[in-house]
């Protein structure tokens, strides 16, 4: 259901989402705190909840990255990976043989090339600005190639304790090629009212909650107020950032199933809030420092404050099917 228009709910939301963001983004630039680019990517950003920086990582880091995760397998059962040629919602551990097929979880753990894209300078620059304090990097997908998501907003399956203190990056590790899912959005649809399911919040629960309702809802409510649909055909090197509520979906394939679509979505939220699992996973709760640029924490990884080589994912992290809320896009 929808909340009012203007019902905030009394959520905390990010500067970038009130009513005076374009005058702070004013105040900081005539202050000297931001560049003139800076100033209009984040009005950019406050207009439409997406902003695109093209060629905006240099080639060495993506080549490394890309090359790292073609040979996931030389690391037998170090990676988790969906399991989508078996159709079921439990993930598995990587294997032995090259695999171009399944998507996989949270490599900024066991990858440097994942944490130098993912908190790339830059990105952390920008975030830091939107966040107000250093990022965290919650959750990462890395795509071989498009899963077929439909229509979603991310506060109703990638879930922190304050639901709109979410930002995400998409980053593209080869060019696109149309019909191989490409990321599609509405513009604008961060300020649609707030979508509510059956336990009053703005997480789906995968038990209760009628998801194709869901989806058509959030569609029909996109086309009614009129908000453009695009299509993001990708170079290798765009970033793609969106806000919490941007509504989003692979735009449907039309090329083989396995085509490849090589990119990276993660999703960060500032250091002042959580990941929802914090309830209720007290051994999942490490926060790994990046520096200057920011932290990390895994849902499906036990981090320690001194990682020595790569680490396996907890066992029931990867045997668990899809929970109620979810912490992931299945």
């Amino acid at each position: 259901m929808w909340a009012e228009p203007g019902n905030g709910l009394n959520m905390k939301t990010l500067w970038t989402d009130t009513p005076y963001a374009m005058q702070r983004v004013g105040g900081l630039f005539e202050a000297g705190e931001i560049t003139a680019a800076e100033r209009d990517d984040l009005a950019h950003f406050i207009e439409h909840g997406w902003l695109v920086w093209h060629d905006a990582i240099e080639p060495s880091l993506i080549d490394q990255f890309a090359a790292d995760v073609r040979n996931h397998h030389q690391h037998a059962g170090k990676f988790l990976t969906t399991n989508h040629r078996d159709k079921v919602s439990s993930r598995k551990l990587s294997g032995s043989k090259p695999d171009r097929f399944e998507s996989l979880f949270d490599l900024y753990v066991n990858l440097e090339s994942a944490r130098e894209v993912c908190l790339h300078p830059r990105i952390a620059r920008f975030l830091t600005l939107v966040f107000d304090t250093k990022p965290v990097a919650c959750q990462q997908l890395l795509f071989q190639r498009s899963n077929g998501h439909r229509v979603h907003q991310d506060t109703s399956v990638v879930t922190v304790e304050d639901p709109m203190l979410l930002v995400a990056t998409w980053i593209a590790l080869e060019d696109v090629v149309e019909g191989s899912g490409e990321l599609a959005f509405y513009d604008r649809s961060h300020r649609l009212p707030h979508y509510l399911f059956k336990d009053g919040t703005k997480r789906i629960d995968f038990i209760a909650d009628d998801q194709d309702l869901y989806v058509s809802e959030l569609d029909a409510a996109c086309r009614r107020e009129s908000m453009a649909y695009e299509r993001f055909l990708a170079k290798k090197g765009d970033v793609f950032f969106w806000t919490a509520d941007l509504v989003h979906r692979s735009h449907p394939r039309t090329l083989p199933d396995d085509t490849s679509r090589l990119s990276c979505v993660t999703h960060y939220h500032p250091a002042t809030t959580t990941p929802f699992w914090f309830r209720y996973h007290p051994d999942r709760n490490h926060v790994t420092d990046f520096g200057e640029r920011g932290a990390y924490v895994s849902a499906h990884y036990p981090l320690a404050t001194q990682q020595t080589g790569m680490i396996d994912p907890i066992r029931r992290s990867w045997a668990e099917h899809t929970p109620r809320h979810g912490l992931t896009v299945p």
